[in-house]
């Protein structure tokens, strides 16, 4: 069976200098239903000497984002639902993984 090919679009970006990062992508069916994700892994924020593992989302750091280590060479985190089906380098490939995966059920 060929795995399905979803429609993808932008989900969050990451806002700094220059243009803005994408960090995560939508896997829509064609109903417009999303149906997986590709999320960006974003390791601890260096400053200097020293790693910061959790960075305040708010000016009175009520909501904290930990950020994890991301394993060596697999950035980016492809799942369906809540369930992580496989971790991928490049964007692309957790695309592809995503959709393998929906092929298998």
């Amino acid at each position: 069976m060929d795995s399905p090919r979803l429609h993808w679009m932008r989900g969050r970006q990451e806002e700094g200098p220059g243009v803005p990062r994408t960090l995560e992508w939508i896997g829509c069916d064609d109903a417009g239903e999303a149906i997986a994700r590709v999320v960006r892994i974003r390791g601890p924020v260096s400053t200097g000497w020293r790693q910061y593992w959790a960075v305040a989302l708010d000016e009175e750091a009520r909501v904290v984002e930990l950020r994890p280590t991301p394993p060596e060479g697999a950035g980016w985190l492809a799942y369906i639902g809540g369930q992580v089906v496989g971790r991928a380098a490049l964007p692309l490939q957790a695309v592809r993984t995503a959709e393998a995966a929906l092929g298998a059920d």
